[in-house]
């Protein structure tokens, strides 16, 4: 079970424990401990270590509960274990491991990131009247600032007797790198459809065994996680895995792995986990689960405008979606994109962020075309052209002038639209001269320096 408390600055276990809970649980200063000795100092996420007590709990306390945690170089605190003394106060060394991302013993997706560097394991004794922990039924990483109120009860909150019964010092222990990963191909399957899993990274030393399961990301309300046969599959098996093989391991890798899923398998969010078994069938390390989604999505073609595109999505894969601009979004949806494209779009599970549409879109350029029919002299000396949109989309048409001696000017501009035709006129040609224009195609969204001549011509008013 792993559970996380976000807490900041330095602070004793004692302190993270009676957050928000009302009770004033600090142990006296004599009613410590040496430090733990553990079988490592230098870990990386998801593999095992233990933790060995130098002494007890104390024995006057009876039966006690022991909190393990864990608080990185981040200060982020993690629960490692909670385990219960005998009645004279004694535990036994216990194997634990920092968390990596992916669904927990009840099927929250947790997106664990322990901070890399030196962190510290804490470990507490807490007087058993005080705990609550052994009618929950478990705790979740997901869920932070909240371990006071859980695991905390008083009867009489201002009656701190007996609650910390030791503490012990903290033991040194640094986060090296990232947990070990997979690849998983295609990330987004059916049922009936087969995925592979493959290593990226090694397993921890003394692996025989690597189990594969394929775990719903959420139960529903009335799974309560503890149901179905695990028996031989090692320790931690997940009861409500639709998919799990074992393969043996050699050289601390193992080979590429196909998987089936199952005809009847629900459709909806699945992490894809690994554990790597010692001979004794105990976790020695586990990897961080990849993303798994049972559906379909499907993107339309999309309907191009001067504005954008918008392009309909459909399929049958039944939970939320989120874009790369943390839009969020339900199947059956209309997806609209501004600008002149193309577009990169990627869809991925808003709970674990597993891609499962990813495309390229683009919309046909328009073939913008003026023409000009007609030039003429108004009687007061305005150049005139007759303009016309013969394409296939809105453009802008810009008529300057040009008299002599003089470079072009911009007189007048208009956007027409497809099959529009208008009269534009402006500048001034005297009795008796001639002046040149011209007509230029500006299509929507781009600049002054993409504009194309259209039509060139001359007119000479009369003297």
């Amino acid at each position: 079970m792993i559970r996380r408390v976000l807490v900041t600055g330095s602070v004793t276990l004692a302190v993270m424990l009676t957050s928000g809970s009302g009770l004033a649980l600090a142990a006296a200063q004599d009613d410590t401990a040496a430090a733990p000795t553990l079988s490592a100092t230098s870990v990386r996420p998801g593999t095992s270590f233990t933790v060995t007590p130098p002494q007890p709990c104390p024995s006057a306390g009876g039966e006690q509960d022991v909190f393990v945690t864990y608080t990185d170089s981040e200060g982020t605190t993690y629960q490692l274990d909670l385990l219960t003394t005998d009645e004279n106060g004694a535990w036994d060394a216990t194997t634990v491991r920092l968390p990596v991302t992916g669904p927990d013993e009840n099927g929250a997706w947790d997106s664990a990131e322990v901070a890399a560097g030196p962190g510290t394991v804490d470990v507490l004794c807490l007087s058993s009247a005080y705990v609550m922990a052994r009618n929950v039924s478990s705790f979740s990483a997901t869920a932070p600032d909240r371990l006071g109120q859980q695991v905390i009860d008083s009867d009489d909150p201002g009656d701190d007797e007996g609650g910390v019964t030791l503490t012990y010092a903290p033991a040194a222990l640094t986060v090296s790198g990232s947990a070990a990963r997979v690849n998983l191909t295609p990330g987004l399957a059916g049922p009936g459809d087969t995925v592979t899993v493959s290593p990226v990274d090694v397993c921890a030393a003394a692996a025989t065994t690597a189990r594969i399961q394929v775990s719903p990301a959420a139960l529903s309300d009335d799974d309560n996680g503890d149901d179905g046969d695990v028996t031989g599959l090692g320790a931690e098996a997940d009861p409500n895995a639709i998919v799990t093989t074992e393969v043996d391991i050699a050289g601390n890798t193992w080979p590429s792995t196909q998987l089936p899923i199952p005809d009847d398998a629900d459709l909806g969010d699945y992490g894809v986990t690994v554990d790597c078994l010692a001979a004794d069938q105990e976790i020695s390390s586990r990897y961080e689960s990849a993303p798994l989604a049972l559906g379909t999505v499907t993107a339309g073609t999309p309907v191009c405008s001067a504005k954008g595109a918008a392009v309909r999505l459909t399929g049958t894969y039944p939970d939320t979606l989120v874009t790369g601009g943390d839009d969020e979004l339900d199947l059956p949806a209309t997806l609209r994109l501004t600008g002149a494209g193309p577009w990169s779009v990627s869809l991925a599970s808003a709970l674990t962020d597993g891609v499962v549409l990813k495309q390229k879109f683009t919309c046909p350029a328009p073939d913008y075309e003026l023409t000009v029919p007609k030039t003429a002299v108004s009687s007061g000396g305005a150049v005139r052209a007759r303009v016309c949109n013969t394409g296939d989309a809105a453009a802008r048409a810009v008529l300057q002038v040009a008299t002599k001696g003089r470079s072009f000017a911009t007189v007048e501009r208009q956007v027409l639209e497809k099959g529009e035709c208008t009269w534009l006129d402006g500048g001034s040609v005297k009795k008796g001269d001639s002046a040149r224009g011209r007509v230029l195609l500006d299509p929507p969204g781009k600049g002054s320096t993409d504009q194309e001549v259209a039509h060139t011509f001359t007119v000479r008013r009369k003297g």
